[in-house]
């Protein structure tokens, strides 16, 4: 049984038989660049990309099936989008095949704390959406693939990053998946003021 047919809602036929091989070749290279860089470590792998485009393509059906949702992409996910995107022509000609029309990508970083919270607020429907649709949140929601030390606390679900990681995760945490739940507001101003 493979990946896709574990999913509760089938995949349309246009997002199944896209061939996104290419980006996961592409995720993988430009990691070994830029690893360089990082004294040498990997933060893709075969079995992440996997899960990546799988979760990329779930998130092509969700904006299919609820095109009035503003739906937030995990990190993984938007890596894979915005690879997707840099090949111009073939993104073009996949969202027309999709969707009818071409579909923008509009980035989030530099909100103000009124956007991020409704990004929060959004990033909660589009977990729910994903449930629904496939039985599950996608892993990458609930874990930060790159540190891979992530705890989360179970009574607000605050993260916690391992120091090693604190530099890396910060930032992104701060804009997107700082926290999930109700203390959201507080946990997010706390860490944004330490970091």
């Amino acid at each position: 049984m493979t990946l896709l047919e574990t999913a509760t809602r089938t995949l349309p036929e246009s997002i199944a038989n896209l061939d996104l091989g290419y980006l996961g070749r592409k995720l993988l290279e430009d990691d070994a660049f830029e690893a360089q860089r990082r004294n040498g470590e990997l933060l893709w792998d075969e079995e992440r990309v996997e899960r990546a485009l799988l979760e990329y393509k779930q998130f092509l059906a969700l904006m299919l099936w609820s095109p009035e949702a503003a739906l937030v992409p995990s990190e993984d996910i938007d890596e894979v989008w915005h690879t997707h995107v840099l090949s111009t022509a073939r993104y073009q000609h996949d969202c027309e095949t999709i969707f009818g029309g071409f579909q923008h990508h509009s980035p989030t970083f530099g909100a103000s704390a009124e956007a991020q919270d409704a990004d929060m607020t959004d990033r909660d429907q589009t977990l729910q959406l994903f449930e629904e649709a496939f039985g599950e949140i996608p892993q990458s929601y609930t874990s930060n693939a790159r540190c891979r030390r992530i705890t989360v606390d179970s009574r607000c679900r605050r993260e916690t990053v391992a120091s090693r990681c604190r530099r890396e995760a910060a930032a992104s945490r701060c804009r997107r998946e700082a926290v999930i739940s109700r203390c959201r507001r507080e946990a997010v101003a706390s860490r944004c003021r330490r970091t």
